[in-house]
């Protein structure tokens, strides 16, 4: 019984240790697009709210207003892009799922741990709950 114990012990470390390193990542890449999203937004506002009230911020006459207008255009092209990109790959939603999976995992070692649950029920449990994380865990 301890065999079995530990050898699904050791998959939900493995597999929460792989975890850990993706939930990590997907982190990264949510904090990346969305100050992205907003330091260009912002920016284009501050471009756009200072040239209304003072008019062009480089220069004047025509080529001014086009240097001014571009960027701001630029700017929220830039913004709307990551702002897609993280919509289009749901990095929100992949990061909620491996904290829910983290979870799980956590739950699972403290169960086989702490509380000494039977490793036969614990291991039909994981099965199941691993049909639906394949995309975390394998």
């Amino acid at each position: 019984m301890e065999e079995k114990r530990d050898f699904i012990l050791t998959k939900v470390n493995n597999n929460r240790l792989k975890l850990e390193a993706t939930v990590k990542e997907l982190k990264k890449l949510n904090s990346r697009y969305t100050y992205i999203s907003i330091f260009a937004s912002a920016l284009a506002t501050l471009i756009s709210g200072l040239t209304a009230a003072l008019g062009p911020l480089v220069g004047q006459g025509g080529p001014a207003w086009k240097l001014t207008c571009g960027s701001v255009a630029v700017l929220t092209a830039f913004a709307g892009i990551f702002t897609g990109i993280h919509q289009r790959f749901a990095i929100p939603e992949k990061l909620s799922k491996a904290y829910t999976c983290l979870g799980r995992l956590n739950a699972f070692e403290i169960a086989l741990t702490i509380t000494q649950r039977d490793p036969i029920m614990v291991a039909k449990e994981y099965e199941e709950f691993a049909a639906g994380y394949q995309d975390f865990l394998y």
